[in-house]
This record gives C-alpha cells, structure tokens and sequence, in this order.
C-alpha cells in the first residue's frame, strides 16, 4: 500500500499487488478465473463503467477495447472467459494478463459505491492492494525504532489467567519466572520472533509487588535476548465488579508510567476503546505507541482521534460462531479447514482498509494460530459439543493436515503481515518443557496448535523473518487452498483420478463433461493445468464461496454466535 503526497489530486484506488501476482507468478495460479473473476464477477450486478465515460457498460462478458489497447495488445480480449482461456493456451503473454486484471479489477472498485465505507471492497482473495493512500498524520508504519514488522508471541498464561494454556492452573509468580525462562526467549528469537507480548491486569501497576517485580524480571529477559515488548492491559468487568471508570484510568496511568520507563516496551494497548483510557495514556506521554482494541464486526464504526501514535489492535479469532467451529465427522473436520484456508486471505483488505481511510495501522493481536476450532475449551464452562473434538487424534502424522495447517500459517503470516504485524497466541503450554517437541506427532492434544514452539518445531509455519518479502509470503494467497478434503491420505481410501476434461470439468450427475465454454470440435492439446476443478470440488468450492460472502458481509444470520 502507498501513500500519496497529494491528497488534493489522489484518491484510493484498488489495484493487483505486483509483488504478488505478476508475469512471473501468473502462470503458478492454479486458475485465474476461480481467483480473480469468480471473485469480481457479480459486484455491482456483475456492471462496472469507465471513468471518464467511454458511452459504454461493461462486465465480465464485455470488456472495453481500452483494457487490451493499454496492455499493448494489438487485438482485443472480449471479456473474463477469453483472456483465461487464451492465457492459458499461451496466446496472450503473462505481462498482459496481469495488465487487463489490473485494469479489471480498478474499474470494478472505481464502479462501486461506498468503497470508503466498506472494509472488504478491494478484496480479491488476498491479491489486490488500495494505492494512493493518505496520511494526514504522517503516522509510523512501524511500532518498532528499527522500522521491523512486529514478530511477536504471547506469553499467554503468565499474569491473566488461561487454563488451557496452564492445565487449569493459576501460576505464582515464581512458577511464572521458571515458566518463562531466558533460555526460552532466547529460543523466540533464534525462529524470528522479535517481540513478546505480555497480557496483564490493569491494575498491575497502581501499586508494586512481585506482579510488577516478575514482569520486570521477564522484561529484563527479553532484553538480553533482543526482544522487544507490547504490554496487553485486560480490565476486569466494570459492571461485574463493580469498578468505577475513573479506577481504570488510575490504572492505566500506573501501566503508562511503568511502560514508559522501560527501555524495551514499544506499545501499551488499553483494555477498551474509551476515549479516557487514551486520555490517561497521553497524560504520561504523549509519544507512547498506543494500541486500541477492535475486531471485525466493529470495523465500520471503528475511529480514533488524530494522533500519530495511536494504533488499531485487531482482534482475528476464528471460531466466533457456530459455522467456523462444529464438524462431526471426519470429511467435516476438513471441510472446515479448508474453510479457514479460504477465507484467511480476506482479512487483507480490512487491515489495508483501515490504514488507507482512518489513518489507522493496524496490529492483529489476537486470532494467530492454527486452531480451527474451540476444543481447547473444552470442560469449561459454556462449552458446546459439537463434535468437533472427537478426532484430534486423526490428525496427528497425517501429511493432509500437515498440508493444510502449513498453508493457513503461511495465508495467515502474509496476511497479517500487511500492517504493523502480529503475535502468535501462545509460546508453549506450562511444564511442557519435553525435548520431543521436534516433531510433528509432538503435536498430540489441541492446545499445541496455539503454541509457537510446537508449531515451528513441526514444521507447520513458515520462517517468521520472511514476512517483509511479500513476493515470498504472497504466494500463499496466489492459489486457493487444495480441494483434497475427500479423504485421500492413508486412512481413507485414496479419491479416484477424475476424468479428463481438458478445459472442463467431469458432472458426476450427468455423467459428462461440462464446460464454461463449449471446446472446439478438435482440441489442441495444451500443456498447463485444467481450468476448472473437479465437479466434487467445484461444488464445496461454491459452497465456500457461499461461506466467504457471509464472512465479507459480516452477517452471521442463521448460525449462532457463540458466547
């Protein structure tokens, strides 16, 4: 994303990221139509004009001559079907490809109406980036002095009570300090980690104690091993409790003093939006790196005043409703990753959304991991069975969840990565110290997919000092996640090679292949991928389509909310 010097002349534009997809990365997209058009196709009732006007509409079936005349064609590709086709076929070169997609894909956003309103209008399946952005702040991008993209863990356990992360078990403070030892952040750092993020109470600071004296000490651990450090401030229930407001701003005055007297905390992200909580921060410091909370459904009416630095905290916990969590068998446990696959690359465009029309950067602090479901919550209270934790144990050795789980990772990591960064949701499970965990059957019970330690001791996420090479990471979002959810490994029976269709695809109903566009009576032969997938994936990868319009829209109607 850019941003422009001259507001008065530039306004946002949704453009291909060509870091990502490019001449040299178009031919590794498995199809270009599934990525780009399935996606576009049916905005604006599948319409989008030109600006200035040209006397014409046009759409996925008619493309203006303008497009091809701009990529430096000297005929013209009519419409969606022919360029992928005639891409594929190799008559019309990559460069132009990409050119007549860009062009595509700015006229659709140009053509839409309350794009500045809408968090997911530049959303192309992870592929599309806003350019011409402005900062009338001059915000940093970066929460770091070195300019570095946050690569960071939680210490998840430590000071706010997590039982999954503790075996139920409310830690003293000198366990926490066996629990996270120097050899530990040692170890963060040697994966790429480059902060740790401490959740701690409130009132942690009003008054020292060993609370205080034990997070000094892990600071002072993180230090020696180059770390840097956010501080996570988490209030209690105000009505619950009973604590009146002007208690939490005392608190969070306490928190802004510590953190601004210590050489390695680089932000403090309050426990709520209140507009008194940032007014305490600033009445200690005015320059203190200052995180907001929010999540995905409170995009829309997210604001925060002017200040260069203020930051958004994103909140990208999947499992917030019944249709990301509950599969019952088998078959469904895969389906619902390949889900979460799917919709992962999505959150791209939120994140660019904010920065670009609310001045916000935006850190994702929580929803990092590679949980797909709620089973580490598993005997607590308000936990609903589903299912959906009967089988954890299929998935250990098995190279389809393997697959998988290393692509939502990779999606995930290049995703966030496009604002200020994020932080994996734990770093390993109190006295779980066994020097196994080199391996992937070390991840053996549902709360290790939620540590960083076990997950890269496994295999299962990519090298974390990557993520400023988007050419690298963004070849997660240049494909689809595999449609191999019909049990192919070793303890299904392997799926049947489907027919071959050329640039179709086989109709098990009807017993025939079935095309977008009907071939010609003799086929040439050609050497790239068929277009289209098998009908059995097809029709889930519709399904999920169906799921990801739910997911733009944020409207969860028909599916209960969990609590």
């Amino acid at each position: 994303m850019t941003s422009s010097s001259n507001p008065m002349t530039m306004t946002p534009a949704c453009a291909i990221d060509r870091d990502v997809l490019n001449e040299n990365t178009v031919g590794r997209m498995d199809d270009l139509g599934l990525s780009v058009f399935a996606k576009l196709c049916g905005a604006n009732r599948g319409a989008f004009v030109l600006d200035p006007p040209d006397g014409g509409t046009y759409g996925c079936t008619t493309f203006p001559e303008s497009f091809s005349a701009d990529a430096g064609l000297p005929y013209a590709v009519p419409d969606s079907a022919n360029l992928t086709q005639s891409f594929a076929s190799g008559n019309v070169p990559a460069s132009a490809t990409v050119d007549i997609v860009d062009r595509y894909i700015g006229a659709v956003y140009q053509s839409s109406s309350g794009v500045n309103a809408n968090p997911y209008a530049c959303d192309v399946n992870g592929l599309a980036t806003l350019k011409n952005c402005q900062s009338p702040s001059e915000k940093s991008r970066s929460l770091r002095a070195d300019g570095d993209i946050v690569n960071a863990v939680t210490l998840a356990g430590a000071f706010v009570y997590q039982p999954w992360a503790t075996g139920g078990k409310i830690l003293s403070m000198d366990e926490v300090k066996a629990f996270y030892r120097s050899r530990d952040f040692r170890e963060m750092a040697s994966l790429g980690v480059n902060t740790v993020q401490i959740p701690v109470p409130c009132d942690a600071f009003y008054e020292s104690g060993e609370v205080v004296a034990t997070i000094s000490s892990l600071l002072y651990k993180a230090d020696k091993a180059g770390l840097s450090a956010i501080i996570v401030l988490v209030a209690p229930d105000i009505e619950k409790e009973g604590i009146a407001e002007e208690i939490v701003v005392e608190h969070v005055k306490s928190a802004a003093s510590f953190a601004s007297e210590s050489s390695n905390v680089i932000a403090l992200q309050l426990p709520s939006s209140s507009p008194s909580l940032f007014g305490a921060v600033r009445s200690v410091n005015d320059k203190l790196s200052v995180l907001v909370p929010t999540d995905r459904g409170r995009l829309n009416i997210f604001s925060l005043p002017p200040d260069s630095h203020l930051f958004a905290a994103l909140d990208v916990g999947a499992i917030t409703s019944v249709a990301d969590i509950a599969s019952s068998d088998s078959e469904g446990d895969r389906m619902k990753m390949f889900y979460h696959e799917s919709v992962t690359c999505i959150d791209r465009s939120p994140i660019e959304w904010l920065e670009c029309y609310h001045d916000t950067p935006v850190y994702v602090t929580s929803g990092f991991d590679l949980a797909i479901d709620d089973c580490v919550r598993a005997g607590e209270a308000g936990f609903k069975d589903y299912g959906q934790c009967d089988r954890f144990g299929e998935t250990v050795s098995s190279g389809w969840w393997r697959r998988h789980r290393l692509s939502l990772a990779s999606r995930q990591l290049f995703t966030y990565s496009r604002g200020l960064g994020c932080s994996f949701s734990a770093w390993k499970l109190y006295g779980d110290d066994a020097a196994d965990a080199n391996s992937e059957a070390s991840i053996n019970i549902p709360e290790k997919l939620l540590c960083l330690r076990d997950v890269a001791a496994a295999g299962l996420v990519p090298q974390l000092s990557i993520v400023s090479n988007s050419s690298a990471l963004g070849a997660a979002c240049l494909n689809g996640p595999r449609p191999d959810f019909a049990m192919e490994d070793e303890i299904y029976t392997p799926t049947l090679v489907p027919h071959d269709c050329g640039k179709g695809w086989w109709n098990a109903t009807a017993g025939q292949c079935d095309y977008w566009v009907p071939p010609p009576e003799e086929e040439t032969p050609i050497d790239y991928r068929t277009l289209v997938k098998g009908a059995a994936a097809g029709a889930f990868v519709a399904l999920v389509l169906a799921w990801v319009v739910k997911k733009l829209s944020r409207n969860d109607e028909g599916y209960l909310a969990l609590p």
